[in-house]
């Protein structure tokens, strides 16, 4: 088959470190005809690191080259519908960066665009991606650890001012609900709706420690999952002296427990399997399923409708915890 003629709209921090190492171990299946930035020397640098090829600092111009198939948006969350929209309408295939969209109002209209429109749509949301939760998802299928109970997912992080991504103004001056919480967050939503299907939170409360990085960056909720499965999600980003990425479940005949990259399986207090997934990071994955989805018709795993489910429990948890009585 023959490589996907590929547009970068966004040569930002995601375009640099996150896609263009996993496209570069895809050249059979792409290849990158232009980029798009609005300032031109991000563009004409990714331009360079890329190839050498064509680059615009207005995206309308790329849009209009008849030799590109599809196009990556990697653009700030605010500017993504507009750019899926007019990408569609430009005819061009289309992965776009989570979280889909900056309301769950434009992350309907793109939903409802995805199913009318004829070509392949899909949110790069690499957790959906990601070897390890397949695994663990495999485990919790086959009654491993028997039937699950109780999940506690706590990020803990400390995100301070000389990071790249809070030196982004768009992400600390956010024009979307949440900041950090909601763009880290879907992350999370995505492996948990993957692993245990809806959910629904019902309670919550949200904090800002460091204004720095944006209105808020704390977020603890309460949800409620398929088969009396109960949780609490915990996303913190001024996290100071203490970090933690680790997701337990425990079930009926056992735990499961996931820390960074490690899966590990506990019965009976014995470990009965423990296994690291070194690179994995669902980049790689995500462009693979893209290619196929184009040139086979396959369907997308990543799709809109579930970027928009991802994003909706985001936002309900946000909404629940700015109702929350005030103390």
């Amino acid at each position: 088959m023959e490589p996907i003629r590929l547009g970068v709209i966004g040569c930002g921090i995601a375009a640099r470190i996150l896609h263009w190492p996993a496209l570069q171990q895809l050249k059979e299946q792409f290849t990158i005809q232009a980029v798009c930035n609005h300032t031109e020397p991000k563009a004409k640098d990714f331009a360079a690191l890329v190839g050498g090829v064509p680059y615009f600092t207005d995206y309308q111009k790329l849009l209009e080259d008849p030799a590109i198939e599809a196009v990556a948006i990697l653009l700030p969350v605010h500017l993504n519908a507009q750019a899926v929209k007019d990408a569609v309408r430009a005819g061009k295939h289309v992965m776009v960066e989570k979280p889909l969209a900056a309301s769950l109002e434009e992350a309907k209209e793109l939903v409802e665009l995805s199913r009318t429109c004829p070509q392949v749509t899909l949110v790069a949301e690499n957790f959906r991606y990601r070897r390890l939760f397949d695994k663990a998802a495999a485990f919790l299928q086959d009654g491993t650890i028997g039937a699950p109970y109780a999940v506690f997912w706590n990020c803990f992080k400390h995100m301070t001012t000389d990071n790249q991504y809070a030196q982004t103004q768009w992400r600390i001056r956010h024009r979307y609900p949440g900041g950090f919480i909601t763009d880290g967050g879907v992350h999370n939503m995505a492996a948990l709706r993957d692993l245990f299907g809806t959910l629904t939170v019902t309670a919550a409360f949200a904090k800002c420690i460091n204004p720095a990085i944006g209105e808020l960056d704390s977020l603890s909720f309460q949800f409620n999952a398929a088969h009396s499965v109960q949780g609490v999600f915990n996303i913190f980003f001024s996290s100071n002296s203490y970090l933690e990425d680790r997701l337990l479940i425990m079930a009926q005949e056992g735990c499961m427990i996931i820390e960074n990259n490690t899966l590990t399986v506990k019965r009976n207090g014995q470990t009965e399997y423990e296994e690291q997934f070194a690179e994995d990071k669902g980049y790689f994955e995500e462009y693979q399923d893209f290619f196929q989805a184009i040139r086979t018709g396959s369907p997308v795993k990543s799709s809109f409708a579930e970027a928009y489910a991802d994003l909706e429990v985001i936002i309900s948890a946000l909404d629940k915890a700015a109702a929350a009585p005030a103390e």
